[in-house]
């Protein structure tokens, strides 16, 4: 018959497996000069944008420019199809302008006695499951992408 302890050890060995798991498993969403564009995409997805614009260095030459809107990236590849520059791209996304008028349009949260100092509390426990969850949609097939982590004094 299998104790407490060994139970718990063997219960702990295991999440930590499937954590590391979901961990080695995520694709780095990076960029980085000398990729080919179908490198590019397969790091960053589909672009939200491809299009040609001339050539920074050269007169009369165009190279190929692809743009992801949401993490806010441009990759612009030279004339041998391999990724030269790399850009920031400033956006006023549809969410970004959803949460801005949302924080304007919210009233000022009360302080509750009870149950603020309880979401802080149980911040930890919150946070580790919604990242359990991202780990195991991860290993699912779902997607692997960083989860957004509420602030510790709301709520929901």
């Amino acid at each position: 018959m299998m104790t407490q302890p060994r139970f718990f050890a063997r219960a702990a060995v295991g999440l930590l497996a499937l954590f590391a798991v979901g961990c080695f498993a995520m694709k780095s969403r990076a960029l980085s000069t000398g990729m080919t564009p179908d490198q590019a995409v397969d790091a960053m997805g589909q672009p939200d944008l491809k299009d040609n614009i001339a050539d920074p260095n050269h007169s009369g030459a165009s190279v190929l420019r692809y743009v992801w809107l949401e993490p806010g990236k441009a990759a612009i590849f030279g004339p041998d199809d391999r990724l030269a520059s790399i850009q920031d791209v400033e956006t006023n996304t549809k969410q970004r302008i959803e949460q801005q008028a949302h924080a304007e349009a919210a009233p000022p949260q009360q302080f509750d006695l009870i149950e603020t100092p309880l979401n802080y509390l149980f911040f930890p426990v919150k946070a580790a499951t919604i990242y359990f969850g991202a780990g195991v949609n991860c290993v699912g097939g779902g997607g692997c992408r960083k989860p957004e982590l509420p602030s510790p004094g709301s709520a929901s």
